[in-house]
């Protein structure tokens, strides 16, 4: 997981540029009947459209008991997400006013993740029935934002994003920081953010319950 630009900075730019990028995953090899990928030590060259949740585990501050959705990942390139479920409490007028277009002032904000925090990354993903995928458009920055019609109901604006160089995600996946999960309407449309990784964890098995429900301090057992 990168806290700073690092080998990342070119696949953002040439990843976030790019307006209508759809991404679509189907269930494959490796799927479990949970919709979770199974821990077997096998790394799917291609997990685009995937979402990765936190495992219990996993202490880092900036992913401690985060979603996020991998727009892009590639063995090649690395990946780059977007963190779902932190939201700043702000719209996107109350943190940059005279940048922001009128449609988008009162848009909510979310933390994306650590890299390039002053980077406004917004977002359009769409659940489809048909077949089951998520539609993913996004733009950076908001000078030359088009927002697109039936979009405004499903954005979200997001400060930083997540970035990992070639092959660091896959060994954070084999030591089990990640639970690799297929989407679902629930969790792209995520009503309530707050409670959606203790949800899941409840619903996953009962020692990811387990572990999900120990305090935030050890010491308060």
């Amino acid at each position: 997981m990168d806290g700073e630009n690092g080998g990342t900075e070119k696949m953002i730019a040439r990843m976030y540029c790019q307006a209508n990028a759809k991404s679509a995953l189907e269930r494959g090899p490796g799927w479990g009947n949970s919709g979770s990928m199974a821990h077997d030590g096998f790394a799917p060259s291609n997990l685009t459209g995937s979402l990765l949740i936190a495992h219990p585990s996993l202490t880092d501050p900036n992913f401690r008991r985060t979603i996020l959705f991998l727009s892009h990942h590639t063995v090649e390139d690395g990946a780059v997400g977007l963190v779902l479920n932190r939201p700043l409490r702000k719209t996107l007028g109350e943190i940059a006013a005279s940048k922001v277009p009128f449609a988008l002032q009162q848009a909510e904000t979310f933390y994306g993740g650590p890299v390039a925090m002053d980077q406004v990354t917004v977002a359009n993903l769409q659940w489809q029935d048909d077949p089951s995928s998520v539609v993913f458009h996004s733009y950076t920055g908001l000078e030359e934002i088009e927002i697109g019609n039936g979009w405004l109901p499903s954005l979200r604006v997001f400060l930083g994003y997540a970035g990992w160089t070639a092959g660091q995600l896959e060994g954070e996946i084999e030591q089990k920081a990640w639970i690799v999960m297929k989407p679902t309407r629930d969790l792209i449309e995520m009503a309530t953010p707050d409670d959606a990784w203790r949800t899941i964890m409840r619903a996953s098995s009962p020692s990811l319950k387990l572990l999900s429900e120990a305090p935030d301090h050890p010491e308060w057992n």
